[in-house]
């Protein structure tokens, strides 16, 4: 058995995060007397893949819903065919952040591209420095760029 320290160093995360997510009924610490959490393997394992599916951003109702899926059954047949529903559900956001991932992967890769044209650029890198770079031109057809180039605060209180 682990206290909540040692199983959150063991998973490089926070005592705090653990416990919220044990408040949100993920899971269930075994207590000693005086009331010091302990976690067994098998919560270390739970606790990894929890950490796991909201890493990549899995909404914690679905991760919540896998994880307490087969308590609300009094069959495995229930019990199976609402695990199965709730694992093709995190399947689906998994294909839709892939997808998600793909076209920014893409939008990098376009921005990167852009920016190797400065690479021997002696203008200052800013709009005024450099009003003719090509990089003015596309960031405002890419967020990425748009975020890379200096905000125009012309025409502003704050440009004043």
């Amino acid at each position: 058995m682990k206290k909540i320290g040692e199983v959150a160093d063991l998973l490089d995360t926070t005592p705090r995060a653990l416990r919220f997510y044990e408040e949100e009924g993920l899971l269930s610490a075994r207590r000693t007397p005086g009331g010091t959490r302990l976690y067994s393997e098998a919560d270390v394992t739970r606790f990894r893949a929890i950490l796991r599916l909201a890493h990549v951003g899995m909404p914690l109702a679905l991760v919540r819903k896998l994880a307490t899926a087969r308590a609300k059954h009094v069959t495995g047949d229930e019990a199976s065919h609402d695990v199965h529903a709730v694992l093709a559900d995190l399947r689906a956001q998994v294909r839709e952040q892939a997808r998600i991932l793909e076209q920014l992967d893409a939008e990098l890769a376009r921005a990167a591209s852009s920016v190797e044209g400065c690479f021997h650029c002696a203008n200052p890198p800013t709009r005024q420095g450099c009003p003719r770079c090509p990089l003015n031109r596309l960031a405002g057809s890419s967020e990425i760029l748009s975020l890379v180039w200096e905000q125009d605060l012309e025409g502003t209180s704050a440009a004043k």
